[in-house]
């Protein structure tokens, strides 16, 4: 029997890394020892997660959609636990346990192991397993653990950021020599390149889809250094948001452009009623279909939430 670790799609750095470095802990702890642990990918990986993973030299994990799951294997989570987030290849009466720091929606007719924590980074809950264990993580998991906490928690600047994701960030930057700053400028530098990409990838680049009342809520977030080099597109990636509430068959779509070194992030929409769910949501103004939402930087604490209220309130 294999046991598939994997995160969620579109994939991210921290769903990827927290893969790797939960297969690591479990390995080395001796938990499904009978079972072949597997760390997976929810489709290909982005840029930020492929120059992480070359810059560490550590090898990507198996693509969930170039595996043949077998009648016996089963499935663990990480950072997700939402049925629409999930890879198709997941069946939800396979899943032994899910590790996450996002709010928790799902329902379970069977009892599973869930590790849900209000941390800023799925990581830092992994970090804590090796701790609490007492197994000290490889040098390239450390690496990962300290990308992805610095990922998630946009440099340790995000209102995400617990003061236990910067005090682990910092004691594993201290242990190998790694300069924060240049690291996460590297880390954001990668998530920024939108060379070759079509429009269409750039509004998916980072999405995750929500229910919220039931109504389809589409909100993607493109995080960058160069926030100009987007809103120069603006018109063409609205068209292209368009396509993409049509093909993903939801009711809203959003795309935040958040410019981490200015600590701003401002929203794309395409209709009235987007326009008015920010207005409310975040006590701006629209006008011609984007919106500044000021120093909100987290699509998790800051931006979901906020939208989430207004739309369930109709």
């Amino acid at each position: 029997m294999k046991i598939y670790v994997i995160g969620h799609k579109p994939s991210d750095l921290d769903s990827v890394a927290s893969a790797v470095e939960y297969t690591e802990f479990l390995q080395r702890s001796n938990k499904y020892k009978d079972s072949e642990l597997v760390a997976a990918v929810a489709g290909p990986p982005n840029k930020e997660t492929q120059f992480v993973f070359q810059k560490f030299n550590v090898d990507l994990p198996v693509n969930i959609d170039d595996v043949t799951i077998g009648p016996d294997d089963h499935f663990i989570l990480v950072d997700h636990n939402e049925f629409d987030q999930r890879s198709e290849k997941v069946d939800n009466e396979k899943i032994l346990g899910i590790v996450d720091h996002h709010k928790m929606k799902v329902d379970f007719k069977r009892a599973i192991k869930i590790d849900l924590r209000p941390l800023g980074s799925t990581s830092t809950i992994i970090y804590e397993e090796f701790e609490s264990a007492g197994i000290k993580p490889t040098n390239k998991t450390l690496a990962l653990i300290l990308s992805s906490i610095l990922s998630d928690c946009v440099g340790l600047k995000s209102s995400l950021t617990t003061g236990l994701d910067s005090e682990i960030a910092n004691k594993i930057a201290k242990e190998l020599y790694i300069d924060l700053e240049k690291l996460t400028f590297e880390i954001f530098k990668a998530k920024s390149d939108i060379e070759g990409l079509s429009p269409e990838q750039i509004v998916k680049k980072d999405f995750k889809i929500f229910d919220f009342g039931g109504k389809k809520v589409f909100i993607g977030q493109a995080e960058t250094v160069e926030s100009e080099a987007l809103l120069n597109q603006k018109d063409v990636l609205i068209n292209a948001l368009k396509e993409v509430k049509s093909k993903e068959d939801v009711q809203y779509g959003f795309l935040f452009i958040t410019d981490i070194l200015k600590i701003n992030s401002q929203a794309l929409y395409t209709n009235e009623d987007e326009k008015k769910v920010l207005e409310q949501a975040f006590t701006t103004q629209g006008h011609d279909r984007i919106a500044d939402v000021g120093p909100r930087m987290s699509r998790k604490k800051d931006l979901a939430p906020e939208i989430e209220k207004i739309i369930t309130s109709k």
